[in-house]
């Protein structure tokens, strides 16, 4: 391995605290900068509404589950198997 003197001084500046060659120092910055901003689209602006809207619902639909259970108790509720078995199938892969 070659150590050449150059190299040695540059490290040698890094540790004192002088500014390497070929380098220039940044003052801070005088003006303060305007804060971020965000302007949405229209769209975007109703797809979060409809996001809300859609959060604030209930997951499970109460008619459908008094329709179903009332036909459960009747026993007019007869599904197909065939449906039943894809379903189970969908939920297992």
């Amino acid at each position: 391995m070659l150590i050449r003197n150059q190299t040695i001084a540059a490290v040698s500046r890094l540790y004192a605290g002088a500014p390497a060659a070929g380098t220039r120092r940044v003052d801070a910055a005088g003006a303060v900068q305007a804060p971020d901003a965000l302007e949405l689209s229209g769209e975007a602006q109703s797809f979060g509404d409809i996001l809300q809207q859609l959060r604030g619902m209930s997951d499970v639909r109460k008619e459908r589950v008094a329709e179903v259970s009332a036909r459960v108790e009747n026993g007019s509720y007869a599904p197909a198997s065939v449906d039943i078995a894809a379903k189970m199938l969908a939920m297992r892969y």
